[in-house]
């Protein structure tokens, strides 16, 4: 008997959002039965695949709903058509995180996570097999990266205050050494008499100035330009 992993997702949230956008765009919010809504998707009809793409976007809470009244969800609708701001991005982390497994990774680990085969040996004990505990790695890391780093909170105060956006660029010297150990500062060049200065503190990687450029582009989303 083959080994059957338990239920997860096996696409990434921003996957399933735009196959989502597909069913929005022709039943807007309205119930329609799983054969329609797998029509919509581009399939014949009900079959494994696409009763298994209907399924990942239940779990993600894109749909909701099922036979003959399922329909798109209050959150997913937000994430649609909202401009970005914190409606829409509170939406999308609601549902990237919705999946059973993946809150409770969230949930144990919210700063960082740790090794790749830690993670693994972790979901093998939950029984799924080596082949589908990579992909559901890959998944989470698609998802936590797309909401800004491992699951980490957004921060809402800086909407409040709005400033003028301007382009910072890192003086290529040398970073100094802060008073803590394991502390570095870049000092940062902003026009218009701005001072801005960039602060890492402990061990950290490439990866995580990857996943802190992420955060840096939901920021500036969020404020208003100002000519």
């Amino acid at each position: 008997m083959a080994h059957r992993s338990p239920n997860c997702p096996q696409i990434t949230f921003q996957d399933a959002a735009e196959k989502g956008r597909k069913v929005f765009a022709e039943e807007k919010q309205h119930p329609a039965a799983k054969e329609v809504v797998a029509k919509d998707l581009g399939y014949s009809g009900l079959n494994g695949r696409s009763l298994t793409l209907i399924g990942a976007l239940r779990q993600y809470g894109i749909l909701e709903g099922s036979g003959d009244a399922m329909r798109v969800t209050d959150d997913a609708v937000a994430y649609f058509v909202r401009d970005d701001g914190a409606e829409k991005r509170e939406a999308m982390k609601r549902m990237v995180y919705k999946p059973g497994l993946f809150a409770e990774l969230n949930a144990q680990f919210a700063d960082a996570l740790p090794s790749e085969g830690n993670l693994r040996h972790i979901l093998v004990t939950k029984g799924f097999s080596e082949d589908s505990a990579a992909d559901v790695i890959r998944v989470y890391k698609a998802n936590s990266e797309l909401v800004g780093g491992n699951g980490g909170e957004y921060t809402e105060s800086v909407e409040e205050q709005r400033p003028v956006m301007a382009t910072a660029t890192i003086t290529p010297a040398k970073p100094i050494a802060g008073p803590l150990a394991g502390a570095w500062t870049w000092p940062l060049s902003v026009p218009r008499g701005v001072n801005a200065q960039l602060t890492l503190t402990g061990q950290f990687t490439k990866a995580d100035i990857v996943r802190l450029k992420k955060q840096i582009e939901f920021l500036e989303e969020s404020f208003d330009e100002v000519d």
